[in-house]
């Protein structure tokens, strides 16, 4: 049973029953979108319909109307098909009886969606470009780029080709970017609506070919699309007078980052199909090699001239203070160039260490390549000096850590594993605390909101592969002891005695005894230890290395020369 609603719905209107319309959010030419709040399930959802404008166009064609219609209807269940973190999700669809404005009534269809109240990706880029803030542009290519990429990725997978990508159809769910506006019946012959920003926005990023063939347009169309869209990234907004349908590139290379960018916008935008990157996935390499080359940037020495030593001074404060503000976004354009692989046979490379500061002491605080901040332990009896994270490992570095040795790792049933250990256990989503999925050979968080939080259900295993993918250490039980010490004194917290029966735990190693044994028979060579704190007991229990548990996590640390 269809009900009758006017195409311009007002706030209040139920649709079919389920939905209350709060405010129209969107509107162009060819669709309208509703905020509305779903009756039985108690959320906010968008309600996307065709627009009045696109019925009207089409009211005088029944034929033409039907064709609108069951394009968007055969559109939205394809879409559907697609399951990704970063592509807005379908809810449910209906129909409709839509009274247009000239008095016509026209079956519609609609969709209800996952409802962002954030901002596009327009709001995470410069208006004038990032252009040489290399460590700018690479927080925003990994934090925001690469995930578009692997939602067009999964897009591609399903046989289906956007064709209308631009910052202003991608939404911002917090930080996790969502792709939205996959091509409302683009291919139907109507009246142009002349004050559509939509149109123009599209010509902006438009590949020659979706120009010339908008129906034979493939994958390579959104690839194009994409490299527009990094070369905005870098330059500034789009000029409108700029001649669309065009290869582009940078005016300046002066540094290795840029040439790097610059290589990949140019091969993106190529004007022939066949001379652009034959899918994302090699798109993706192209920009992982970008941030590589800017770690590298970035950990460079300097020349040997040095500047007068007053200069030399301002500088060590300027860089401290930006040290403070903003390591973390530095920092973690490093983790592309760390080197993958579990064991110690596959590390290579070093963990940079800080040097001191011009008082000739370490910093107290510091940030590692994985980009959690870490805190100096100073040494004491038995123990050397040595950094320690000072939360443990978050679901964010961890599910990062993944993606960087995605192509050493297999995942069976739910769990990851290296050759014969076992790292993870992801579950099927259903407790809270299985926040990291595996989608397209790619690790994906559930819920941006999990992404500080200590991630857990890591085996022992799992948190020393960790440690040495970024050359770093799992503490001993002394330095896990010393540095929670320090943290609570640092805290102001008043030590007690006991943990609470709730108390968070995390494996510490333990190489006085690096065995499980029942008896005289030892059961697994091993030295994983879980402890809680405060600690509670001199000898806290062993665990297998292959275990995880639900209120285990981990935290890591550098071990300083003497």
């Amino acid at each position: 049973m269809t009900t009758r609603q006017a195409c311009v719905f007002t706030t209040g209107s139920i649709i079919d029953g389920k939905w209350v319309v709060i405010e129209l959010i969107g509107r162009g030419g060819m669709g309208e979108v509703y905020r509305a709040h779903q009756l039985n399930l108690k959320r906010d959802v968008a309600i996307k319909v065709i627009s009045e404008e696109l019925l009207e166009g089409v009211g005088d064609n029944p034929h033409e109307a039907s064709g609108a219609q069951g394009r968007f209807h055969r559109e939205m269940q394809t879409m559907a098909q697609v399951r990704h973190p970063n592509v807005l999700q379908i809810f449910d669809y209906g129909r409709l009886d839509v009274t247009t404005g000239g008095g016509k009534c026209i079956p519609m269809e609609y969709i209800a969606m996952e409802y962002v109240p954030g901002d596009t990706l327009r709001f995470t880029m410069s208006e004038e470009g990032f252009g040489e803030e290399i460590g700018l542009l690479s927080d925003w290519l990994r934090r925001y780029f690469l995930p578009v990429l692997d939602g067009v990725e999964a897009i591609h997978a399903k046989g289906i080709v956007h064709r209308d990508l631009k910052p202003e159809n991608i939404l911002m769910d917090g930080e996790a970017p969502k792709i939205v506006d996959f091509g409302l019946a683009r291919s139907v012959k109507v009246r142009a609506v002349s004050n559509s920003w939509d149109i123009k926005g599209t010509w902006s990023y438009m590949a020659p070919e979706q120009f010339e063939n908008f129906r034979k347009s493939g994958p390579e169309a959104d690839i194009y699309t994409l490299g527009k869209i990094l070369f905005e990234a870098v330059t500034g907004k789009l000029d409108p007078k700029r001649v669309p349908f065009k290869s582009v590139g940078l005016e300046s290379t002066a540094t290795p980052v840029l040439a790097a960018v610059d290589k990949v916008i140019r091969k993106a935008t190529a004007q022939e199909v066949h001379q652009r990157y034959a899918d994302i996935a090699e798109m993706r390499r192209a920009v992982q090699d970008v941030l590589r080359t800017a770690a590298t940037a970035e950990v460079s020495p300097l020349p040997s001239t040095k500047p007068p030593a007053a200069v030399r001074w301002l500088w060590a404060g300027v860089a401290a203070a930006l040290l403070a503000v903003s390591g973390m976004t530095v920092y973690h354009i490093w983790l592309e160039a760390a080197p993958t692989g579990g064991r110690e046979d596959t590390l290579g490379g070093e963990q940079a260490v800080p040097a001191e500061n011009p008082s000739g002491r370490l910093e107290s605080q510091w940030y590692a390549v994985d980009g959690q901040p870490m805190v100096l332990v100073e040494g004491q009896e038995g123990l050397p000096t040595f950094y320690i994270d000072r939360s443990p490992v978050s679901y964010h570095s961890f599910h990062e850590f993944l993606n960087a040795v995605a192509d050493k790792v297999r995942v069976e049933d739910g769990v990851v594993k290296y050759d014969d250990e076992i790292w993870f256990y992801l579950g099927d989503g259903t407790a809270p605390y299985e926040q990291i999925t595996y989608i397209n050979g790619r690790f994906f968080l559930r819920d941006a909101a999990w992404a500080s939080s200590p991630v857990v259900r890591v085996t022992f295993q799992g948190a020393l592969a960790y440690a040495r993918h970024y050359n770093k250490n799992l503490p001993s039980l002394q330095e896990w002891q010393a540095g929670l010490t320090l943290l609570d004194k640092q805290a102001g917290k008043t030590p007690t005695e006991q943990p609470q029966p709730s108390a968070f735990k995390e494996w510490v190693k333990d190489s006085a005894k690096p065995s499980i044994t029942e008896g005289d028979d030892i059961l697994v060579n091993t030295d994983s230890r879980v402890a809680a704190w405060p600690l509670s007991e001199a000898d806290p229990p062993k665990q297998y290395p292959w275990e995880g548990f639900a209120d285990v996590g981990f935290r890591t640390i550098i071990r300083l020369a003497q």
